[in-house]
């Protein structure tokens, strides 16, 4: 085995997609967190659909010499994946590398990359566009989110989901356009991906951000960092 290395490895779990371009946005993401923290190892892990899982990255990392890494979820809820999915996968793969393993807190919600869009967004009320969750902790932190980032920006925000949830994207946008003003889609999705696609395609050719992944890349992986950090 290789000297034990100084510092803790990055890992970034994402859910994992049959999209292609899901993993490959992960790792996009995770160069450019390694970009901003010179001589950080970032690597990537998945719980589903894609490789590697995170058994695989833990040997791997244990293999060069790590004894610490730290998790940070590529998610932007605290959701069933983020309960339940992360620490089992977590847990394994503690078991099997020994490798010590913090769990960060996810990328989002944070409202600060919100914020960061409204530059790209037309004045007037906005729909924050989620991919939809059952978890109702969950539901309620994106209200949260839409309530305080449409008292800082000034128009009116509600939230609209893509699945599993209600509203959807279609009902939350005649709810905002009653008052005849036209709405704009922030889509609050971090990769590309049949979810991101069905935004898109509801928006009916009103403006609809990029997921923030892809329209904040640098932002987002500073975000990352500041989770690792503070795990």
């Amino acid at each position: 085995m290789s000297p034990r290395t100084a510092g803790a490895a990055v890992v970034i779990l994402g859910h994992g997609s049959p999209d292609p371009r899901s993993a490959a946005g992960l790792r996009a993401l995770a160069r450019e967190v390694a970009r901003q923290r010179p001589g950080t190892r970032v690597d990537v892990a998945f719980l589903d659909h894609d490789d590697p899982g995170l058994v695989g990255v833990a040997l791997e990392l244990s293999w060069a010499g790590y004894d610490t890494a730290v998790v940070v979820p590529a998610f932007l809820t605290a959701a069933f994946h983020v309960t339940v999915d992360v620490p089992a996968a977590v847990t394994a793969a503690r078991d099997a590398s020994g490798l010590r393993l913090v769990v960060a807190e996810p990328i989002g919600p944070d409202l600060s990359l919100l914020e960061l869009l409204d530059d790209s967004l037309p004045d007037g009320p906005v729909v924050l566009a989620c991919a939809g969750t059952r978890d109702a902790t969950a539901l309620e932190s994106l209200d949260a989110l839409a309530r305080e980032w449409s008292a800082r920006r000034g128009s009116q925000v509600a939230v609209g989901y893509a699945s599993a949830a209600g509203p959807t994207i279609a009902a939350a946008l005649a709810a905002l356009e009653a008052g005849g003003h036209r709405a704009s889609i922030a889509s609050f999705t971090l990769l590309p991906g049949v979810l991101p696609d069905r935004i898109s395609e509801a928006a009916g050719g009103r403006a609809c951000t990029e997921p923030l992944g892809i329209a904040l890349p640098a932002e987002t992986a500073r975000i990352v960092l500041a989770r690792a950090d503070a795990a």
